[in-house]
């Protein structure tokens, strides 16, 4: 009998090693899964901020040319700083102005010449500034803005 109840606390010993070995396992797993979660919930977070420089003056009808040179100067900035990843990254900024035409890629000159001119204009017509309507026309496949268009009203 002694041997009996030797070999039932060794198998009941084994079993509860087992148990805490699978309770780990399993607290491991989870853990790991809820990581990935906040994790993709992070990135998603990221990327609905980062869109939200562009997409807050989307459907506006009343933007001045200074609103379009910050959207270009934006995409600018983003442009530079992921200049050595692939285009996953890049945007473009056109202006239908009669003719379509990209303007964040030189925009330190470009900004002066837009101004410039819608300044000219008012000047000899003693109008307003003109306005320009927004559309994000396209996004990559990673969900960042890709394409914005603004046009001259």
């Amino acid at each position: 009998m002694e041997n009996a109840s030797k070999a039932l606390i060794m198998v009941a010993g084994v079993l509860i090693g087992i148990l805490i070995i699978s309770l780990a396992v399993y607290l491991f797993v989870d853990f790991g899964t809820r990581a990935s979660e906040v994790n993709s919930k992070v990135a998603e977070q990221q990327v609905v901020q980062f869109n939200n420089k562009f997409t807050s003056y989307e459907g506006k009808n009343d933007l001045n040319i200074y609103d379009v040179v910050t959207v270009a100067s934006y995409a600018y900035e983003n442009n530079l700083y992921y200049q050595d990843v692939l285009n996953e990254y890049k945007i473009e900024v056109y202006l239908a102005n009669p003719v379509l035409r990209q303007i964040q890629d030189n925009i330190n000159e470009t900004k002066i010449s837009l101004i410039n001119s819608d300044k000219n204009s008012i000047n000899s017509a003693n109008l307003n500034l003109p306005t320009y309507s927004c559309k994000v026309t396209k996004y990559h496949n990673n969900g960042r803005v890709y394409k914005i268009q603004f046009t001259k009203l």
